[in-house]
């Protein structure tokens, strides 16, 4: 597990941030939510979640930890459970830093064992499809709730492999077959660290993750871009999500380059809060720490 050194270096911020006592993320052991946990706060004491809810939950509950949560993947696009409970009103964490994986995909297995059914999370049997295709086009694939459940299967099931992180094969007795599957593609994961305090600002602050309300009128997300796109602001994300208890009423989760800090950037938003516009900031946040696993 080594951080890339191709990458740019973390920002000044990144390096000062004290460890917290305990770090929640989604679990179970050797997902890659876990991996990447203990790459960024090695040696921190990590608390696995059953799903990105609890994740938040027991942030709720625990205010002096932090947590990690996926927000998007290069396959798979949006996790929405982490955008939901992000955009949710009631949601008062912020997002601290944004942390990329480079996941490589290994075929763990036994050597000389022949393989009849092959077990995984549903992202990387769509990731390495044609590569699977290929080299196992008669097997039987097996979805499981996770990579790290995947290699307990097949840790423990005559005939199985399974599709994962290549660490999970000493955590369970597997050797490593084939790495890594379709490795020519991109596969990247983003995670976001969030807590309860939120960074104190400034420009080395990249990004910042807005919930946006707009009036209920034609070209309403227009008019609110239009001040962006004019004073130059680059929009990385954008998804909606319906209110709950309020049908055909929906908010914008919206993330932009630059930080709270820029004058360009409160002006923009000042403009677009006057046209009516309701914003509230998720946080101001460092994008570009970058890990392999």
């Amino acid at each position: 597990m080594t951080q890339l050194d191709r990458t740019q270096a973390p920002p000044q911020h990144a390096r000062r941030m004290n460890p917290p006592p305990t770090i929640a993320c989604l679990g179970p052991e050797g997902s890659f939510s876990h991996l990447i946990t203990q790459m960024r706060f090695p040696g921190v004491a990590v608390s696995l979640r059953d799903n990105v809810g609890d994740v938040f939950d027991f942030l709720a509950a625990n205010p002096e930890a932090l947590g990690i949560v996926p927000i998007e993947n290069s396959s798979g696009g949006f996790i929405i459970d982490t955008v939901d409970r992000l955009v949710d009103a009631r949601c008062e964490l912020r997002v601290l830093e944004e942390l990329t994986l480079d996941v490589k995909l290994a075929l763990l297995g036994r050597e000389g064992e022949q393989i009849t059914s092959i077990h995984s999370h549903a992202m990387p049997f769509y990731h390495g499809d044609d590569w699977l295709k290929a080299n196992y086009p008669e097997v039987k694939r097996v979805v499981e709730p996770s990579t790290a459940k995947a290699a307990e299967k097949a840790a423990i099931t005559p005939g199985a492999a399974a599709i994962g992180p290549r660490q999970n094969a000493e955590r369970h007795g597997l050797q490593v077959l084939h790495f890594p599957i379709a490795g020519e593609v991109p596969n990247i994961t983003q995670f976001y660290l969030i807590g309860h305090a939120a960074n104190t600002p400034s420009l080395e602050h990249n990004r910042t993750a807005l919930v946006v309300e707009l009036p209920d009128r034609s070209g309403s997300l227009c008019r609110f871009l239009t001040p962006l796109s004019e004073s130059d602001i680059n929009m990385k994300r954008l998804e909606s999500r319906p209110i709950r208890g309020q049908p055909n009423k929906y908010r914008f989760y919206i993330e932009i380059e630059g930080s709270e800090a820029d004058p360009r950037v409160q002006k923009a938003l000042e403009q677009t809060k006057a046209d009516g516009a309701t914003i509230r900031s998720v946080g101001s946040y460092a994008a570009g720490r970058r890990f392999e696993s």
